[in-house]
């Protein structure tokens, strides 16, 4: 039974195979991983696109080593390019035949013959060279952009990761200033069957104010709501705001003693807002009707 093999087993012999260079049982393993994993299935797919370039059409001995079946593979290459050039090359172990008193001897012709031989295997093991050149290149290549994507994957993951955490806090911090043992409420109304109408939710510990309005009328070009703490002494503007159909939230901070509050109101003033309140009062709830 033939042994599984692991992804990087695989990869490794994935040149062996595009070479034809491993025995059957070899083979038929790595072909097993290669029919389940797409990344291997790529690989060998550019693999063999360089290599078929070698044209090694011989098959391969089963019972030989893959040292040997390559280099079979290679001289019988060189021979084919040797026809080609009309030559007719000898394999290194061939016997040459001996000269008969009355033939011809080799001469020059076989020194040339020789020479055409090497030149032949030269070029096609220089070839060769230029493959598994380029191959080792193309893997660094592979490498730096797998480490780049990894590092990218992961800065993604961290942003996400502190997106969410940021998300999480303002829902908690929220979730406070709403329902904590210290929050006072102030309800301010307006007249009206569909009159807008909000809740303040004071927090008076983190000093944190939270306004929950609805039904807001919507907004003139150029203006907007301002939200105003009124004191004894003052009026003091808690920031502007838009609604999003007719529904805001607004979240402020100010410190401010509870006995000092008289009333908290809302009006439509000039877009960016005033020091003091100008416009007209859309809705407006007393202090004393704060509770918990």
């Amino acid at each position: 039974m033939t042994r599984e093999l692991t992804h990087d087993e695989a990869f490794a012999m994935l040149d062996a195979l595009a070479l034809d260079a491993l025995d059957p049982a070899e083979r038929d393993a790595v072909l097993a991983h290669v029919a389940g994993c797409e990344i291997c299935r790529a690989e060998l797919a550019t693999l063999r696109e360089t290599t078929s370039q070698l044209a090694l059409a011989a098959p391969a001995a089963s019972s030989a080593g893959s040292r040997e079946r390559i280099h079979s593979r290679l001289m019988d290459r060189v021979a084919a390019d040797a026809r080609a050039r009309g030559v007719v090359p000898l394999r290194p172990n061939a016997s040459s035949p001996s000269p008969s008193a009355s033939g011809p001897t080799p001469g020059r012709a076989g020194g040339w013959r020789r020479a055409e031989w090497l030149a032949v295997a030269a070029s096609v093991l220089f070839f060769i060279t230029g493959v598994l050149f380029a191959n080792a290149t193309r893997d660094r290549q592979n490498l730096r952009d797998a480490l780049q994507a990894e590092l990218a994957r992961g800065q993604s993951s961290r942003t996400s990761t502190d997106s969410l955490r940021t998300v999480v806090a303002l829902r908690d911090s929220m979730i406070a200033g709403l329902i904590g043992r210290d929050v006072a409420v102030v309800s301010l109304t307006a007249s009206g069957a569909k009159a807008p109408f909000a809740r303040m939710f004071w927090d008076t510990t983190r000093n944190t104010w939270t306004l929950v309005a609805h039904n807001m009328p919507a907004l003139r070009t150029g203006r907007t709501y301002q939200l105003w703490l009124v004191t004894k002494t003052a009026k003091i503007s808690a920031g502007t705001f838009e609604p999003n159909n007719g529904d805001a939230v607004v979240r402020a901070t100010y410190p401010l003693a509870r006995d000092s509050l008289q009333a908290i109101a809302i009006t439509e003033e000039p877009a960016g807002g005033v020091p003091q309140p100008t416009g007209a009062m859309i809705v407006a709830g007393e202090a004393k009707s704060a509770g918990r």
